[in-house]
């Protein structure tokens, strides 16, 4: 591997010089600087990024830290969507990503092991699951530049990105209510999970039933399941029978939960939309191939991702900004899955 210094040698120019260009510093006349940079070419030389993080304090890579397992369902198309944005923007500032899934099987994973051994500057964490406390704690006690995305941590050292979840859960229910639906069910989460995100849609559901109907929402319409599709489809096959007053659409909390209830309603003898309506939350279904468009809610996750990466950056460049709150509105996705009823 060539050396800066046999750059210099082969530029005929000081070892400063060398260091100048690479580090875009001024002082360098445009010549000596097309000399020293065919130079580099010529030898195939490569900047030290160990090198350059003891002289400045920073390598220029930022770590992305995530709870979610690869290869489980739409989790991943969550954070691939939040990572094509971290991606971009941190192409356009120079800087490099580590990807450091957490391992919960692990407790002895060292979840800050590339910020101890200086690859990273600052940390990214997508909040699909809430931050462990031992985490929340090390951050703050070492002053680790951080920005989570999908959660809002109310830890003053933490800046975060989200969506606003409460407000897409009340305007998807107005939309299907103003289709003619009055008996309107909800899939979310068994409450032992934690995830802020969809206890806020559910929220927001339940906000718009009682405003609409003047009357707190039917308990047995709430339904509920872990993140698996099978357990999903279990639960609306169990509970769809049972139900006095059958609902005319379903709104999933998440676009997972869509695929599941498809599922469920097919072992029941329903078709959507004829018997059933649906929506659901994320977007992901929108470049997915269907026999109906799904009506969804889409969340601006690669916007949400360079959003995160900027403040980040600025986080590590000027230690001493005050933390940001940020929200990005939820884009209703009209679909036939949301069939019009009662001659509305």
């Amino acid at each position: 591997m060539a050396t800066q210094k046999e750059v210099a040698k082969l530029a005929g120019v000081s070892f400063i010089t060398v260091s100048r260009v690479v580090n875009n510093e001024g002082n360098v006349k445009e010549e000596t600087r097309k000399r020293v940079e065919e130079a580099i070419r010529q030898l195939g030389y490569f900047p030290s990024h160990a090198g350059k993080a003891l002289n400045s304090g920073r390598n220029g890579t930022i770590g992305v830290m995530t709870p979610a397992r690869f290869g489980d369902g739409m989790e991943n198309s969550y954070l691939m969507g939040v990572l094509r944005g971290i991606e971009l923007e941190c192409r356009e500032r120079g800087q490099d990503i580590l990807l450091s899934p957490m391992s919960e099987e692990d407790p002895a994973f060292d979840f800050l092991r590339p910020y101890r051994q200086r690859k990273v500057d600052g940390m990214i964490y997508v909040g699909l699951k809430q931050m462990p406390e031992q985490m929340r704690r090390e951050f703050a006690d070492r002053l680790i530049p951080c920005v989570v995305v999908g959660d809002r941590p109310s830890y003053e050292h933490f800046s975060w990105i989200d969506t606003d979840n409460e407000r897409a859960g009340y305007e998807s229910t107005v939309k299907i209510w103003e289709a003619g639906h009055r008996v309107i069910a909800f899939h979310g989460l068994v409450p032992e999970l934690y995830n802020a995100n969809i206890s806020d849609r559910e929220r927001g559901f339940r906000r718009a039933i009682q405003d609409l109907s003047g009357k707190p929402v039917d308990e047995s319409l709430v339904l509920r399941a872990d993140y698996s599709r099978e357990d999903v489809q279990r639960s609306i096959v169990a509970a769809w029978p049972a139900l006095k007053n059958k609902p005319t659409a379903l709104f999933c909390s998440t676009d997972n939960r869509v695929l599941s209830a498809l599922a469920a309603f097919s072992e029941l003898g329903l078709e959507c939309p004829a018997d059933v309506s649906l929506v659901g939350f994320d977007g992901f279904l929108r470049d997915m191939v269907y026999d109906r468009s799904m009506a969804t809610n889409e969340q601006p996750l690669t916007a949400m991702g360079r959003k995160a990466a900027s403040v980040l950056i600025s986080h590590i460049e000027e230690p001493q900004l005050p933390r940001e709150e940020i929200v990005f509105p939820v884009v209703f996705t009209p679909g036939d899955s949301l069939k019009k009823i009662g001659g509305k």
